[in-house]
């Protein structure tokens, strides 16, 4: 898990308006962020095709490049 070692500037009423975090750290949680977003992205096309392919609605790369040619 990423340690995060962040600062907060803050408004003259003392609430936190921004963070500032090490270049590094900012860099591995962009790292993080999209490793994240691939792996929601593969979880979602899973769930969309897995009926399908149970149902046996698909083609193969061979039978669709047999019918177009």
């Amino acid at each position: 898990m990423l340690q995060l070692q962040e600062q907060y500037i803050t408004n003259a009423q003392g609430d936190r308006i921004a963070v500032i975090l090490d270049i590094a750290a900012y860099q591995k949680l962009l790292e993080e962020m999209d490793e994240f977003l691939c792996w929601k992205g593969y979880q979602q096309a899973v769930e969309e095709t897995d009926p399908e392919l149970t149902n046996g609605d698909f083609v193969t790369l061979d039978h669709y490049l047999a019918t177009e040619a």
